[in-house]
């Protein structure tokens, strides 16, 4: 009987303060040599409930290696306030 394979979430957060309007932030989230990427996800949020609206996901998807986030602001945050993007890979192991 052989084992399952494993599907393990890897998980890569970035943060920006204040970010500038329409620059995107990239982020990547890497699955380790010799797993598979099977799916993934992008979530974005501001630190300042005012600016939740103020963000744009421009791409969430698979790369050859993990998955990849980008995200921008709309509008200019408010003092203090970042926009943090958190991307997973699910990664599978043999």
């Amino acid at each position: 009987m052989s084992m399952p394979d494993t599907i393990t979430p890897r998980l890569t957060t970035r943060s920006v303060l204040r970010p500038n309007t329409n620059q995107p932030l990239i982020v990547e989230a890497a699955c380790e040599p010799g797993e598979t990427v099977v799916g993934g996800g992008t979530r974005a949020d501001a630190t300042n409930p005012v600016n939740e609206e103020s963000m744009h996901l421009q791409e969430s998807g698979p790369t050859d290696t993990g998955w990849l986030g980008r995200v921008s602001a709309t509008a200019r945050f408010a003092q203090g306030s970042a926009l943090v993007v958190t991307v997973t890979a699910y990664c599978l192991q043999p």
